[in-house]
Formats: C-alpha cells, sequence, structure tokens
C-alpha cells in the first residue's frame, strides 16, 4: 500500500481485487453499455485515501482490456466499493496509470 495521497507500485492481482471487480461488473457494464462473459482482474495500484482507490486492469474478453478506478469506503462505513471511472480500448501491455 502507497503512503496517503500516493499512488502504488504496480502489483498481480489477487482475490480480494477479483471481489471487488465482480462487485463493480454491473456498473461498468451500464456504464458502457455492453456485458462481458469475461472480467479478470489482471494487476492492480492503490492509492490510500479516506478509504482507498483502486486501478484495476481488467481483461473483458480475448484481446480485450480495460481500466477500471473502484473506491472503497474503509472498513468501518460498511459500504460497498464504487465504480468511479472506466477507461476502454487498452492492451495487456498498457501500464495502470492514475485517472
Amino acid at each position: 500500500m502507497a503512503m496517503t495521497g500516493g499512488v502504488g507500485s504496480s502489483n498481480p492481482a489477487d482475490k480480494e481485487i477479483q471481489l471487488i471487480c465482480d462487485k463493480v461488473k454491473a456498473d461498468v457494464e451500464k456504464e458502457l453499455s455492453q456485458t462481458f462473459s469475461t472480467f479478470l482482474a489482471s494487476q492492480y495500484r492503490s492509492q490510500l485515501v479516506a478509504g482507498v482507490n483502486y486501478f484495476i486492469k481488467v481483461n473483458v474478453g480475448e484481446e480485450n482490456w480495460i481500466h477500471i478506478k473502484v473506491y472503497q469506503p474503509l472498513p468501518h462505513e460498511k459500504a460497498n466499493p464504487k465504480l468511479t471511472g472506466v477507461q476502454q480500448n487498452k492492451s495487456e501491455q498498457d501500464s495502470i496509470d492514475y485517472f
């Protein structure tokens, strides 16, 4: 995890990151007016704020990739993650940058 406000380095996605992706998948599909049969987190970066911003690289089928930004409130808030941004037309090689 990065220091407060800074964005950490890229890490391989784990079960926790995939769970976050699963929770916002419907919101991503609504935002992009598409349905994805594949929605697999690959890598992520995080930013500690009053909660955590996650910047996640997601494979949405074959060679199609998107980057999503998800805000996870602090645990005591007992709130679900919230989709706050989507970038389309990404490749597997694209770095995950702040957006």
